[in-house]
């Protein structure tokens, strides 16, 4: 089956994310453990960084301090692997039931709602009945993290289905017609960064995704910019975009660059500005 590679990638995520997650177990110091990050694959290095911001910030919040640990960790070593990093403390909230929302003024603009996408991803994991079943999420008045919670959740759910289309799509359509944009456009990052699909595969992904291409065609473009800020392209992420969005890797970062530099990237609604954009330009 062509979906080998696709689980084999997803299987080599999951057992980076775990092999970081031991070695914070046994020593929680992340100054320590910087080489050995480091050391991690660079197809999926970003993603041992996000293990490890899981682990950092699970300290941080057990002992009841302000993410100290965790902002030394992403401004000393960390900023290229970013989105991953916000993605990271996203997990530690979802695992301590806490919601993060007060905590959202406290980081950069650009990258605060990655930290509800690592919630939905959570809860789409480990919390299926509720989220995957019942289809309930953390209830925020902020509908740009709301959005974000089922772009996490969109995310899961391409591992929950294990890079079969049709039952993803299935799952999809089972949420309320309002969310699934934001579930798509989780889809399109995940496909994207995982990689594993040829190009025959994802344009029956494009088609399929019918009234979503946009959304699917953005969640590529942001993970070709998140790849893009840790120095490394996978060839994978390059061909999604140019099958979803019909441009080159070289085209959609310089219309991404055009598109930041006409944003005030730290005015409150950067995030969702940029999305916004990207979704009425570059995806179309």
């Amino acid at each position: 089956m062509k979906e080998i590679l696709i689980t084999q990638k997803m299987d080599t995520i999951q057992n980076t994310f775990l092999r970081v997650q031991d070695i914070f177990f046994e020593s929680p110091e992340w100054r320590n453990h910087v080489a050995e990050l480091e050391s991690t694959d660079i197809e999926f290095r970003s993603i041992a960084y996000e293990s490890a911001s899981m682990s950092i910030a699970l300290e941080d919040l057990k002992q009841g301090e302000q993410l100290t640990n965790w902002f030394q960790f992403l401004n000393e070593v960390a900023s290229a692997h970013a989105t991953q990093v916000h993605v990271g403390l996203g997990w530690a909230f979802a695992q301590q039931l806490k919601n993060p929302i007060a905590y959202l003024t406290k980081l950069n603009p650009m990258m605060r709602y990655r930290v509800l996408d690592g919630y939905g991803y959570y809860e789409g994991i480990f919390r299926r009945r509720r989220s995957i079943i019942n289809h309930l999420k953390l209830q925020v008045d902020d509908a740009v993290a709301s959005a974000a919670l089922d772009q996490g959740l969109g995310r899961s759910i391409w591992y929950l289905n294990k890079g079969i289309i049709d039952d993803a799509k299935i799952m999809i359509e089972g949420f309320a017609i309002e969310r699934h944009k934001d579930l798509w456009r989780g889809l399109g990052i995940a496909i994207a960064y995982v990689g594993g699909c040829d190009e025959e595969m994802l344009k029956d992904f494009f088609s399929k995704s019918d009234f979503y291409k946009t959304q699917l065609a953005t969640g590529a473009v942001m993970a070709l910019v998140s790849r893009d800020s840790a120095k490394y392209i996978s060839t994978d992420t390059e061909l999604a975009c140019k099958v979803f969005c019909n441009k080159t890797a070289e085209q959609i970062l310089e219309l991404n660059y055009s598109i930041k530099s006409k944003i005030d990237l730290n005015h409150a609604n950067a995030y969702c500005n940029w999305v916004t954009a990207l979704e009425n330009t570059i995806a179309r």
